[in-house]
């Protein structure tokens, strides 16, 4: 079934959307849209069959502390910035 928006996304909106979208966080009205534009937009699809696979290989890796020394490293990096 094709959910339908009354107003078309940018593909701007889109992409700003897809991680909150794939994080169930978004109301339905707003996953309609975003869903209406994936099923025609090619170039926005890719961002989203990529961060949907980024997430899933978030999900299944068996490496907790890897993460952790990420989060450490980006951490440290970002207060280095100010």
């Amino acid at each position: 079934m094709t959910l339908v928006s009354p107003v078309p996304l940018s593909c701007a909106e889109v992409v700003r959307q897809l991680w909150p979208h794939l994080d169930g966080a978004l109301p339905e009205s707003a996953r309609a849209g975003i869903v209406a534009h994936l099923e025609a937009c090619a170039g926005c699809r890719s961002h989203y069959d990529f961060a949907a696979a980024f997430l899933e290989a978030v999900r299944t890796s068996h490496a907790p502390d890897e993460f952790a020394s990420l989060r450490v490293r980006v951490a440290t990096a970002l207060r280095a910035e100010g």
